[in-house]
């Protein structure tokens, strides 16, 4: 599949305009982890390390990440989040002792800045958790001292409901500037560049754990709204498949391929690529594996090269043209492109007849997944079909007719395999004869 969608890219992908510089969180994806739970590079910083103890330090640091970078930007995520680095006595960051110190069984602060550097040269992002549950003005100011001091692109909060909001609010006026993206994964009022609910969470177990599941608290996010299956607090979206006696695999690109197309902000907790499954931190936040089947990851990676690319679906207008249950067709528009989007999360093969004024006269609807292209048909309209448990984009294009050169190489490529074959056909007969001589 891989070389498939990279050559169906390199043919279909040259409309692209690149997508302007957005706005707050706008375009951005992100890569949600744990340092001590993702990748151990070196054990020179293995303090108190029990693999064997889910409850205690895995060893994973900041080289690890760097170590693994290729895999998250494969799958095209722009952002990465770390949760807590500070001084701490728990491997999830969530007992921290000092708000000025980075922990050392992390890393050094030579090694967080050159993860720092190693992202930047890729034009990616780096975010951090700022613990706020039970902080003083004193702690406050240290964090203030460490953004200061460390070139983040972002923060991440948490524990907003047992902290001081006295303190909080102008805390985080000063702090969320142009510079700084400020988001939170748990309910709040307070106005950061991407707006979360738990709620939205639970849309996204509750219509995608199965099949055939009412869509419709789907259909309420704007571009500035965060999307995600699930957080490291929550139960992993795999558990609700498996209890439904579901594939995992199958339901998680599903998932994935309504959360990257529809209006919003994901964010994607690591392990999702691989299925990872748990009910609570002692089974939810496992060791990263990186020997697993790559189903997922290169799903992710073909949807994400075209929304990274894509004006319409980074910012661009949502309009549904239909939902019932596990199934809905949305068109996602800017002025410089147009897609119609199918997430087909019913039992059985579903199909759909866009009309002309939709999308206008003489277009062809180019399958970006199944590779089909669809003209209008005597009636005027475009008949979109696509099978149970899928996602597929067609982009509008206006209407090419043939593909000439297309065709041309497949003719080339069939004589040259043909050949090919004559070619070691024949050779193999005069082995044979020279054997019988």
């Amino acid at each position: 599949m891989r070389k498939s969608i990279g050559l169906l890219l390199l043919l279909t992908m040259l409309w692209s305009i690149p997508a302007p510089a957005l706005a707050s969180m706008q375009g951005e994806s992100v890569y949600d982890l744990l340092v001590d739970r993702y990748f151990n590079q070196t054990s020179q910083n293995d303090e108190d390390v029990n693999t064997q103890d889910s409850t205690a330090f895995a060893g994973g640091d900041f080289l690890g990440i760097s170590d693994r970078l290729e895999h998250i930007q494969k799958m095209g995520f722009t952002y990465i989040s770390t949760g807590p680095i500070f001084e701490t006595n728990r491997y999830d960051g969530s007992d921290i002792t000092n708000y000025e110190v980075i922990e050392s069984r992390f890393g050094t602060e030579e090694e967080f800045n050159q993860l720092l550097e190693e992202l930047h040269s890729r034009d990616m992002k780096l975010m951090i958790d700022l613990p706020l549950a039970g902080v003083g003005q004193e702690d406050l100011d240290d964090m203030k001292s460490f953004l200061d001091t460390y070139a983040v692109d972002g923060v991440k909060l948490t524990g907003l409901a047992q902290a001081d909001e006295s303190l909080i609010q102008p805390f985080i006026e000063e702090i969320n500037t142009d510079e700084l993206d400020v988001i939170a994964l748990e309910d709040t009022d307070l106005q950061l560049d991407a707006s979360f609910t738990q709620q939205t969470v639970e849309a996204f177990q509750n219509a995608f754990k199965t099949v055939d599941q009412p869509v419709d608290a789907l259909l309420e996010f704007s571009n500035d709204d965060i999307l995600a299956l699930d957080t490291l607090l929550s139960e992993r979206f795999t558990y609700f498949s498996t209890e439904e006696n579901m594939f995992p695999p199958t339901r998680v690109k599903v998932a994935l391929g309504a959360l990257l197309t529809l209006p919003g902000v994901p964010v994607v907790t690591y392990g999702t690529e691989i299925a990872m499954n748990g009910t609570s931190k002692e089974t939810s936040h496992q060791i990263m594996n990186f020997r697993v089947d790559e189903d997922i990851m290169v799903f992710a990676e073909d949807l994400q090269t075209i929304r990274n690319q894509s004006s319409a679906l980074q910012q661009g207008d949502f309009e549904l043209l239909t939902s019932e249950d596990g199934y809905m067709v949305f068109k996602r528009s800017s002025e410089d492109e147009t897609f119609i989007v199918v997430i087909n999360n019913s039992s059985e093969t579903k199909a759909f007849n866009v009309k002309e004024e939709l999308v206008g006269e003489g277009k062809e609807l180019r399958g970006l997944f199944g590779r089909d292209i669809v003209r209008q048909d005597e009636n005027g309209e475009y008949k979109l079909t696509v099978d149970r448990e899928l996602v597929e984009l067609y982009h509008v294009k206006e209407d090419q007719g043939l593909n000439v050169a297309y065709i041309a190489a497949m003719i080339v490529a069939y004589v040259l395999f043909l050949g090919f074959i004559y070619l070691v056909w024949r050779k193999g007969k005069q082995k044979k004869l020279q054997e019988q001589q």
